[in-house]
């Protein structure tokens, strides 16, 4: 998607210090930053669900117990395995 990103002239030094720091593009780095913020946003969405939370609690039991899935459709098989036990 080709977009114009205005930023504040202190925000966009920082930006371009950053990038350079990292031995990235501007470009890049402000791809990478977009990516991190949606995935932490995705996890404080997992944290407030406590669905997701318990599901989680259970596949890490399911580790623990030595039970190792691939996949969704593997979770997903195991999941109902265990509810009709």
């Amino acid at each position: 998607m080709p977009m114009t990103l205005r930023l504040p002239p202190e925000l966009e030094a920082e930006l371009r210090a950053v990038a350079k720091e990292d031995h990235r593009s501007v470009h890049q780095t402000v791809v990478v930053a977009i990516e991190t913020w949606l995935a932490l946003r995705e996890t404080a969405e997992i944290k407030a669900d406590p669905d997701a939370l318990r599901a989680l609690a259970e596949a890490r039991e399911a580790v623990r117990e030595g039970d190792v899935v691939y996949g969704t459709a593997a979770v997903r098989a195991l999941l109902k395995q265990r509810r009709v036990s």
